[in-house]
């Protein structure tokens, strides 16, 4: 008699579990560099709808920061996993989310309300800053992108939303929170266009979906400890796990 086997969930995160993620971005255990999750979102995104996924040890150091002082401070090793697997949750909802509803892909963006206004305007700035993070973090294997004629209109509203440094002219198209948010609603649209120039070249990444279905997955003692540190698990976060 075959062993009946419990339905795989799939790797989307619940309201719950993205309220958790987002309180341990902006507590006091991260840096002022690490990633909210608008930004996280967007950097994601772009690993997702780009040329490949990259490897899990270059890219989510890039979540806690540019240094290594910018790795958070876990209270445990059972907290570091748990953060861990809704970040890899998170990635891997926005890889199923772009490959089965691409035309209704919608990114986490914030909202912003200011003194003379009466309305909340939406703003895809951390956001599109994030999805350039992802970009530069693969700029070279972009560069089939960029060589095309129209990557530059396809990629418009990202970059002018999310490069720090713009001439004058484009600063002009960025000044007020009204054409921030225009520019915020045509993201989409430049998303499903990207993705799909890159899926004649796009290696494929199956979705982890059952590596879900526990929440504290087995991380090997001489494997690179997942908080991003570069070390041998055994040396840094399983240290404390020992001790307790």
């Amino acid at each position: 008699m075959s062993a009946i086997k419990p339905p795989v969930t799939p790797p989307y995160l619940t309201d719950e579990e993205m309220d958790e993620l987002g309180n341990f971005l902006i507590s006091d255990a991260t840096s002022d560099e690490t990633m909210m999750l608008d930004r996280l979102d967007g950097f994601l995104t772009a690993l997702a709808s780009g040329p490949f996924m990259p490897a899990n040890n270059v890219w989510l150091p890039q979540v806690w920061g540019p240094a290594v002082q910018d790795e958070p401070t876990f209270a445990s090793y059972a907290q570091m996993e748990r953060i861990t697997a809704l970040i890899m949750k998170n990635r891997s909802s926005i890889v199923l989310r772009l490959r089965e509803n691409l035309d209704t892909f919608d990114p986490v963006f914030d909202s912003a309300v200011y003194p003379d206004s009466e309305r909340e305007f939406v703003d895809g700035e951390m956001w599109a800053y994030g999805y350039m993070t992802g970009i530069h973090l693969q700029r070279e294997a972009w560069q089939r992108f960029f060589d095309d004629s129209q990557s530059a209109e396809l990629l418009r509203p990202i970059y002018l939303l999310g490069t720090e440094e713009l001439d004058a002219d484009a600063e002009a198209l960025v000044e007020s929170p009204a054409q921030r948010e225009a520019l915020s609603m045509q993201i989409p649209e430049s998303i499903a266009a990207i993705y799909r120039f890159w899926q004649p070249y796009r290696v494929a990444t199956p979705v982890p979906v059952s590596h879900f279905q526990r929440e504290q997955p087995k991380i090997g003692r001489n494997e690179k400890c997942p908080c991003g540190s570069g070390r041998k698990f055994k040396k840094c976060c399983g240290v404390s796990n020992e001790s307790e």
